[in-house]
């Protein structure tokens, strides 16, 4: 199984509605297709496919099929996630980060092992994100230090805080870390199934690492702000005491000539 981020959301509902050429297995999130006999397709609304035994070829013209439907797609993304998938009835279940054994094959276990890895490929995504943010907010406080100053705009500094807010915004509601799927409800080897998998690609605590990053962004992204503002204040009252200076110049000079 590869698992491949295409963007930031997945149409799913457009998709049902539009590609009308595969089997849906399915109906609700994440959403599993079957392209031919024995390959799979696993779509998760915050951008993200799993393909299952699929040849490079169908992967592509797949792709193709599905772009129309991602905002923001981008085929360079680097995101990519490979579990090898081993199915032996007479072998016990288990699993690690690169291969999982299974004693059989259905729907709900190939709509789980999509997921977690769609999961883990999304948070890769938000990572390098913020890891982008950091290192831009890192020159704003490193010239801040060095020459007293920002040298970036209000503008821009806003521009960073609603890209960190976004980002949160999709770790949350898209990814969805602390909402296990609705299978695991149902089925205890599918619940079972889906907790050791999240432990083996430490979701949970990648999530709170990510979100220590953000809190981190987001106040620091407060403090420049508020700095910002601050030095903007104050040179708008300086503008004020120069006017009055001027004002009260050019009124004695103005009351010098009446009464020389």
């Amino acid at each position: 199984m590869v698992t491949r981020y295409l963007g930031d959301y997945i149409d799913l509902k457009k998709v049902q509605e539009n590609i009308k050429t595969y089997h849906y297995l399915n109906r609700d999130h994440p959403l599993v297709l079957r392209l031919l006999e024995d390959q799979y397709a696993v779509l998760t609304k915050f951008g993200t496919v799993s393909f299952w035994n699929v040849k490079k070829n169908l992967v592509n013209q797949f792709i193709d099929e599905l772009v129309p439907y991602i905002k923001n797609y981008n085929e360079n993304y680097p995101f990519v996630d490979t579990l090898k998938i081993n199915i032996n009835p007479k072998q016990e279940e288990s699993m690690s980060f690169e291969e999982v054994f299974l004693n059989e094959i259905d729907v709900d276990k190939i709509k789980i092992i999509s997921y977690v890895s769609a999961q883990s490929v999304a948070i890769d995504r938000y990572e390098e994100e913020i890891t982008v943010l950091l290192k831009e907010i890192w020159q704003v406080i490193d010239n801040l230090r060095r020459k007293g100053k920002t040298l970036f705009s209000e503008k821009y500094i806003l521009k960073k805080i609603g890209q960190v807010l976004a980002i949160k915004q999709n770790t949350i509601a898209n990814v969805a870390l602390f909402d296990e799927p609705e299978e695991t409800w149902e089925r205890e080897e599918i619940e079972a199934l889906y907790k050791h998998l999240a432990a083996e690609y430490d979701l949970r605590e990648r999530f709170n690492v990510l979100n220590k990053k953000i809190d981190f962004l987001t106040e620091n992204n407060s403090i420049l702000m508020n700095f910002i503002s601050t030095q903007k204040n104050n040179f708008l009252e300086l503008i004020i005491t120069v006017l009055i200076i001027v004002e009260l110049v050019i009124y004695v000079l103005e009351w010098l000539k009446i009464y020389p």
